[in-house]
């Protein structure tokens, strides 16, 4: 049995280590065939695709994981006409700038590496410097004693090409979605779509960012390279960055791809085509660096005004509804139900001898209670209710669509749920404490206002309180 256990332990790692294998051999074989003669490949995402799949799954960065991507480094070149000599030569130097890259970016904070901060596209950035600097001085190695070429240029040209490939493939792999979240994204759209055709005009940006790659293509030139930037910087601030870094490494790509191979085709003959492409390379990474900073600045701003919108609307202890948030916001569903001719239950609910918890066991403690009562309360609400904290000790709950009796049995096992939890004091003494509901239950044809049912459902509520507390009032 304990054998048994041992050998399922080990799966994760024998199936990240495979996946490793995998999406090494893979990248590698795409790579080695955007290769131009006797020059590296335009793109070569698998080093990029490693590292962040060794931090993303930490499955993969086992010994076993980098044994297997060694491997699919190797049977890649292999296979498409590399001796062992040099396939294992070209190897190192790739898995050397992932080492030096995973040293460096696993020491980042986990907002910094998810470009969640502006300062994660500066410390992305200064990561595949490191990198790149890292397979370029084994790439000097390579040079001397796979190519007999000469060494400067070596580290130059690979330690180029490599940070361009890092800047242009780590943001987008350390952001894309998983596979379900993706799936489920665009699910989602479907039905924004569905419900309103008019979603499909925010595909603007990216339409405008491939019409530019067509005026690339169509009018090339030395200033080709800058005419996807105003598409770039719209798409920046209209996509969420995930979506934003896959634009920027499909458009890198392509300008790779078309830029390098007319520079190349255009040169004359015997001209050294090295500087030239190491020029192209370099621009189209730093041409990605500026959208790229802009989506991560828009995103921080986004987060920014959504946390200062939840700080505004919602109770800093409960995490409830505030009564400013939740007055309008239960006035549009009263008139909703109105003009439905619906149904709708309005609940007012108030703790027993509150006070006398503060006084004998502090308000720290009586901060606890307020804190798991609103637990317990919100796990018996459905995700349509809206469940506010009025103020004090008080609550409030808008029920829409139930009938009378089932809202007078929620009331209830809201009640006994809340009788039935216990908080532990500071000297070990469990406490426990009850609420007085008010209910209102009303199938309103024609306008009301909020402050009308909460004031009769507070009535029913000190009515609950005067019959003897821990019960619930119906009117």
């Amino acid at each position: 049995m304990t054998s048994r256990t041992a050998i399922v332990d080990y799966v994760p790692y024998l199936v990240g280590a495979i996946g490793a294998g995998i999406l090494v051999f893979g990248a590698s074989l795409f790579g080695i065939l955007t290769r131009p003669e006797g020059l590296l490949a335009v793109l070569w995402p698998a080093n990029a695709l490693l590292l962040a799949a060794f931090v993303r799954v930490p499955s993969m960065n086992t010994p076993i994981g980098w044994l297997a991507a060694f491997g699919g480094f190797m049977l890649a070149d292999i296979l498409t006409g590399s001796d062992v000599s040099k396939a294992a030569w070209l190897t190192v130097a790739n898995m050397s700038g992932v080492a030096v890259g995973l040293a460096l970016i696993s020491k980042l904070d986990p907002e910094d590496r998810n470009l969640r901060r502006p300062s994660g596209v500066l410390y992305l950035c200064l990561t595949s410097a490191a990198a790149a600097t890292g397979s370029g001085l084994m790439g000097i190695a390579v040079a001397l004693i796979v190519f007999h070429s000469d060494p400067v240029m070596a580290f130059v040209f690979w330690s180029s090409t490599e940070f361009a490939n890092y800047v242009i493939i780590l943001p987008f792999a350390m952001t894309v979605s998983r596979l379900p979240d993706f799936l489920s994204a665009w699910q989602r759209l479907a039905g924004r779509i569905r419900q309103d055709w008019k979603v499909l005009l925010g595909g603007m940006p990216a339409l405008s960012l491939a019409f530019s790659l067509v005026m690339v293509s169509f009018v090339g030139g030395p200033g080709a390279i800058v005419f996807p930037v105003p598409a770039l910087l719209w798409c920046a601030l209209s996509y969420r960055l995930s979506v934003v870094s896959v634009l920027i490494t499909l458009l890198s790509l392509w300008l790779m791809i078309v830029l390098e191979l007319d520079l190349l085709a255009n040169l004359p003959e015997g001209a050294d085509p090295y500087y030239g492409v190491i020029s192209t390379r370099l621009g189209i990474a730093m041409l990605a660096l500026g959208p790229l900073t802009v989506a991560s600045i828009d995103r921080a701003r986004s987060a920014l005004v959504e946390r200062l919108d939840h700080a505004a609307n919602h109770d800093y202890l409960t995490g409830l509804l505030t009564r400013g948030a939740f007055m309008p916001l239960g006035q549009e569903m009263v008139d909703r139900i109105a003009a439905q001719k619906g149904r709708l239950t309005v609940m007012v609910m108030d703790f027993d001898l509150f006070k006398e918890i503060n006084d004998s066991h502090g308000h720290a403690t009586g901060d606890r209670i307020l804190i798991e009562v609103a637990r317990v309360i919100q796990r018996n609400l459905r995700g349509t209710d809206l469940f506010a904290r009025l103020g004090g000790e008080e609550f409030a709950i808008l029920v829409p669509d139930i009938a009378k009796v089932d809202a007078q049995g929620l009331a209830q096992r809201i009640r006994k749920a809340v009788e039935q939890a216990s908080i532990v004091a500071a000297n070990d003494v469990p406490i426990h404490t009850t609420v007085s509901i008010g209910l209102l239950y009303r199938q309103p044809d024609q306008p009301i206002r909020i402050d009308t049912l909460l004031n009769e459902a507070d009535r029913a509520m000190y009515e609950a309180k005067e019959n003897g507390r821990n019960r619930v009032v119906a009117r």
